[in-house]
Formats: structure tokens, sequence, C-alpha cells
């Protein structure tokens, strides 16, 4: 028997969304047009704003940026200005651009760091690009599966998370964590869900970080419900499955995991592991 547990908030977060985008916007205008900066050229202004926002949080690492025409248009500048702006931020790696996709909100080195499992490479070699996770929902599952065997678990909470790489291609993430000792999952804002390592929400929220983990990789077919997620055609539904056992202090488990990554799409980098001197 499964509970799902979708808000209302959470029911209209691309509405939200869309206001959000609108404020963020508002406020870049806002900064743009402020008296004091006039005299410095709108380019330079158009920057600092960008980098300004970037550090309040309005568009995050991994964020995709409106299209430049409709910030040329929200923001009350040139075309040229903005593909100037633009193009700086990116030549300082601030940005990522590309080409038929958009331009995105690149990761800190920080960011790059915690990812272990969508660290897909970009096309100079190197550099990871953008991911951004979108909590599609929560469920409480009382149905017997590998997750509820390794967390000794009679019901277990379920976070799936659509997670979209360089605006190319998708994943998904299925995290799942005991219900009893940690339902207050449940009563988070989506947006705690979003943007972020779930690993991080147990450490800060309940004292449970994920000290160890062990894996399993394998190449599998989709079902018809995963298929339906990602988006693909029934002759393209299979992919790679990892499947990630987390334990907390003491060795305890402390959250199971299985990730879905279609087949053809860019190649993944796997951490090295520390080994012994």
């Amino acid at each position: 028997m499964e509970r799902i547990v979708l808000s209302r908030a959470e029911a209209g977060r691309d509405a939200g969304r869309g206001d959000e985008r609108v404020a963020a916007l508002e406020r870049l205008r806002a900064a743009v047009e402020e008296t004091a900066k006039r005299d410095e050229p709108r380019h330079v202004r158009l920057r600092a704003a960008f980098l300004d926002a970037f550090a309040a949080g309005d568009w995050s690492s991994g964020d995709k940026l409106p299209s430049e025409t409709g910030i040329a248009k929200s923001v009350g500048l040139s075309l040229g200005t903005v593909q100037k702006t633009l193009a700086r931020l990116a030549s300082e790696r601030v940005l990522v651009r590309r080409h038929g996709h958009g331009t995105f909100v690149s990761g800190t080195p920080s960011d790059s760091t915690q990812l272990l499992h969508f660290r897909f490479i970009g096309d100079d070699g190197a550099a990871l690009v953008p991911v951004y996770a979108e909590a599609l929902d929560r469920t409480v599952i009382k149905k017997h599966g590998p997750w509820s065997e390794f967390l000794q678990a009679s019901s277990c909470i379920r976070i799936r998370r659509r997670i979209n790489v360089a605006d190319e291609f998708d994943c998904i993430s299925e995290y799942y964590i005991d219900a009893e000792k940690y339902g207050a999952v449940l009563d988070l804002p989506a947006s705690e869900l979003d943007r972020v390592i779930i690993r991080n929400v147990l450490a800060n929220h309940f004292n449970a970080p994920a000290l160890s983990m062990s894996q399993r990789i394998s190449a599998s077919s989709f079902s018809a419900g995963m298929q339906k997620l990602l988006k693909l055609p029934k002759e393209k539904a299979f992919g790679i499955v990892f499947e990630i056992f987390s334990y907390t202090h003491h060795r305890t488990p402390v959250s199971f995991q299985n990730i879905f990554i279609p087949a053809g799409v860019r190649r993944l980098e796997i951490p090295s592991p520390h080994l012994a001197g």
C-alpha cells in the first residue's frame, strides 16, 4: 500500500516558479537601474546585477536562464548588451552556454565534489555539465523490496526526483529512507528537496550523514512506468541502473537509492575511491 504525499504547493510548483522568475527579473532590472550606478556602462551594471542575483539564490547552480530576448525585454536593455554580458560571464565560467539548449548557471567546485552519480562530462572532456533536480513526489511505501530489506523497515519514504542534465536528457532518482525514523521529511517544504543533495538534508535535519556506501550497477530494461517518467520511446527504454546502499554512524543503514540513466547519453565520470597507500 502506498500513500502519495503531494501538497498543493508541490502541485502548483511550476506556477510558483514562474512567479519567482518574474520577481527575479524585476530585481535584476531594479539593480541595473540603480541611480548610484548610472555612470557605469550598461553591460557592467548587468554583470554585477547577475552576480548579485546568483549570490542571493535567484538562480542556483544548474538553473537555466531566460532567453536572451526575454532578459533584454524584462530588464530594458538592448539584446546586444545582454549578449555581451552573458558572453563575459560564460568566459569567466560563471555560466555555461549550450548551443540549442540555452544558458545555465555553472556548478560551484563544492557542488561538483559532492556529486557522485550525475557527473556527466561536457564537450571539452573535462568540465561537468550542469544538472537540475526536481522533486516529483514523496511516497510512503509499505511494499517489500530491496529498500525495506536493506533498511530493515516495515515502511519507507520514497523521494522520487527528476534529474535534468543540461536540458538534454533526464535521469530518475528514487531515494528510500525509514518512514518511522525520518517521517518529518514529509513535512519539509518542496523547495528543500529541489536543487539539493538529499544526503545533506538527512545530515542537516536528522544528524544522519552518509558516512560510507556500497554500490551495484547493471544494464537493464526499464519498466513501463520508468519509461514514461523518462519520456523514452519503447525501443529505447533501457540503460544503466545504480543501486546505492548508504550507512551512517555505527554502520547503520540510512538510505537506499535507485538511479536510472538512459542509454546513449553523455559520458559519466565515476569518482575515484581513496586507496590505501
